[in-house]
């Protein structure tokens, strides 16, 4: 078992395969990264967002989404859109990695932020699915708070890297 990041209404970009681990590391350090860049509510929900595809909770191989699934909203497609790629960015940069108490391979998060960059690029807004109410897991959060300990923000059933451990 395992998880996938797709884009299905544009079957010729290729989606991502992830084992079980690399899927958890793959939302560890994306959740720190964009946890680091937000700077508006909205962005912390982005973040949040991330941090709900949490396997620890979930289970195994059901974390996966395709990218039409992200919370896209009208008024701000373009903003998030510069925001996750951003937040790719500093994954890459390792943004936040030193409060793991894990060494991420590297090359493994490498080769799946460059997917999943090119995914976002190409990401057009009529793809979009379920605008303004995109699928949360866990719910929708009451509040996005940040985690004390990780500095992450935190979804409806708490920090992502805590539920890790």
């Amino acid at each position: 078992m395992g998880n996938a990041i797709t884009y299905k209404a544009q079957p010729n970009i290729e989606s991502i395969k992830m084992s079980n681990g690399l899927t958890s590391v793959f939302i560890d350090v994306l959740s720190l990264a964009s946890s680091a860049l937000s700077k508006s509510d909205r962005q912390r929900e982005l973040a949040a967002w991330f941090a709900s595809r949490d396997q620890s909770i979930f289970g195994s191989g059901v974390v996966g989404f395709d990218i039409s699934e992200l919370p896209w909203q009208t008024a701000t497609f373009n903003a998030d859109q510069d925001f996750i790629l951003r937040s790719i960015d500093a994954t890459a940069e390792k943004t936040g990695w030193e409060r793991l108490d894990y060494e991420p391979r590297e090359d493994w998060v490498s080769s799946c932020l460059d997917k999943f960059r090119l995914m976002v690029q190409a990401f057009v807004f009529e793809d979009a699915r379920n605008l303004e109410s995109a699928a949360w897991l866990g719910g929708y959060p009451s509040s996005v708070t940040l985690c004390p300990i990780h500095q992450v923000y935190k979804y409806e059933l708490g920090c992502v890297l805590c539920n890790g451990k």
